[in-house]
């Protein structure tokens, strides 16, 4: 058994739903995120908004490491990438489950996770959806306030100290984080940002 945690926008461990429980009971996890070229080429992505994501993604790697573990870094279409991943695994004898996060915010992640999901299902595997920041599955707007306050004083989920991550060999397109600074290095050239990316300079 393997738990696919496969990372987009909570690119973080405290009070994530997917990472709780994809790691829970000391669980055989592989932490993952896909970078697609096809959206670092699209004329109206900001420098700042991308390398705020590449230091929040070498920031979760840190704290990936310091529980043993590490994420790994693919390229290519993660549609493609994630049933590949799937059915090498599969080959291995190992039978993956898949953990992430529901995007609500462009019809291409909705659509891209609606396929995902019925090429699980097809499969017969287990696909957990979980909920992302403050999302709500039932509009109970009456509670919402005091739930807030309680949600900022008290995470709803906590990070476990040791994560467990197999050294793995997978033919797979991965990167470095030296490959991906390289790679993409137009994106490192800005010069103003007013925020580090990364959980830790969050907090």
């Amino acid at each position: 058994m393997m738990n696919i945690l496969w990372f987009r926008r909570d690119l973080r461990l405290n009070d994530n739903e997917s990472v709780t429980l994809a790691t829970a009971n000391n669980a055989c996890v592989l932490p993952c995120f896909i970078i697609d070229p096809w959206f670092y080429q699209q004329p109206d992505i900001g420098r700042a908004r991308v390398r705020f994501l590449f230091e929040s993604l070498e920031n979760l790697d840190s704290n990936l490491r310091q529980r043993g573990s590490q994420l790994y870094l693919f390229e290519g279409n993660s549609v493609d990438l994630l049933q590949t991943l799937t059915r090498e695994l599969l080959q291995q004898g190992i039978r993956p489950k898949l953990f992430f996060n529901r995007d609500v915010q462009v019809e291409y992640g909705i659509e891209r996770d609606r396929t995902i999901i019925d090429f699980y299902r097809q499969l017969n595997l287990e696909c957990h959806l979980g909920l992302s920041s403050f999302l709500q599955t039932e509009d109970c707007r009456d509670s919402w306030y005091g739930e807030y306050y309680t949600y900022q004083r008290q995470p709803l989920y906590q990070a476990s100290t040791h994560i467990n991550t197999p050294q793995m060999s997978l033919n797979l397109p991965q990167l470095t984080f030296d490959e991906l600074k390289q790679k993409y290095s137009q994106f490192w050239q800005e010069d103003s940002k007013y925020f580090t990316g990364g959980e830790s300079s969050a907090k």
